[in-house]
């Protein structure tokens, strides 16, 4: 309900009838003695003692889920769910190779994925309100358990017909003179792009988009240069679209890395933390701990 702001709404996701949750929010607000959501127009949202509540609400129905899916375990993972966080070039470039084998081993297990971006995802995870992060960037991950799945190369690339891509190698006062297309702080790729071009970043113009796509395609249209993971743009350098400029930086490699938190875990998370450690084994430069 907190997330869907709709009573009515909420209702048709829990398969219950309006009346129902209604009553059901009054006795839980009765029972606490605080009001939970507040009504605005049509909807409704968290109060401040409702937001207070969240986090300790949603430890309490992530440990029911783990009694339901340590049941379904013992029928054979027939059922559960997993709830991920993926950072923008994972969520769109690797979780659905990634989960397609899992997800034919273990056809009734839903799997939801939010794609945010890795500070996002962390902070999720730290909450939470899902059950595993993939992510890469320099953050930290103190507290938590990590499995390294592959790695991935940061390069920074323009347009085959860009003005830089007709020069040797670059230097930071060649990029200052072109449009830096940026993505959103706390990117796990912004946050190393600063490292990728040291004394060129942000020298110049800055264009900054909020997805690793946003940025892929601003880039193909000529409007500037960019720092962005091969994963997600193999095919255009394959195919002459975007060109690597050399920078005569040290080359930037990241680690793809999955997270959960240290308890015990549903039976759903253990499966697929089990199927990813597998993918990492067979990765150059990654192995399964």
């Amino acid at each position: 309900m907190a997330e869907l702001q709709h009573v009515t709404r909420a209702a048709i996701e829990l398969g219950l009838s309006q009346p129902a949750v209604s009553h059901q929010l009054k006795a839980l607000e009765r029972t606490l003695g605080l009001t939970v959501l507040e009504r605005v127009g049509r909807g409704v949202r968290l109060s401040s003692d409702g937001r207070a509540l969240l986090p300790a609400v949603s430890s309490a129905l992530a440990a029911l889920r783990a009694v339901e899916e340590a049941a379904a375990a013992r029928a054979g993972l027939l059922a559960g769910e997993l709830t991920v966080a993926a950072s923008n070039t994972i969520g769109i470039y690797r979780v659905p190779a990634w989960s397609s084998g899992f997800l034919d081993a273990h056809p009734g297990i839903g799997l939801r994925v939010r794609t945010v971006n890795t500070h996002e995802a962390i902070a999720l995870l730290r909450e939470t309100a899902v059950d595993c992060a993939l992510v890469e960037g320099p953050e930290t991950h103190a507290g938590l358990e990590e499995l390294g799945i592959e790695t991935d190369e940061l390069i920074v690339v323009a347009a085959a017909g860009h003005p830089l891509a007709a020069c040797g190698e670059v230097r930071p006062a060649d990029l200052a003179g072109h449009r830096y297309l940026a993505r959103e702080r706390g990117s796990g790729t912004e946050a190393l792009a600063a490292e990728l071009l040291g004394p060129a970043y942000r020298a110049g113009p800055v264009l900054e988009l909020g997805q690793v796509d946003a940025v892929r395609a601003a880039a193909l249209a000529g409007l500037g240069y960019a720092v962005l993971p091969v994963a997600a743009i193999g095919d255009d350098l394959a195919a002459g679209r975007l060109c690597r400029l050399a920078t005569g930086r040290p080359v930037m490699a990241r680690v793809l890395t999955a997270l959960r938190r240290p308890s015990s875990h549903a039976p759903a998370l253990e499966a697929f933390w089990a199927h990813l450690g597998v993918i990492a084994a067979h990765r150059s430069g990654c192995r399964a701990p």
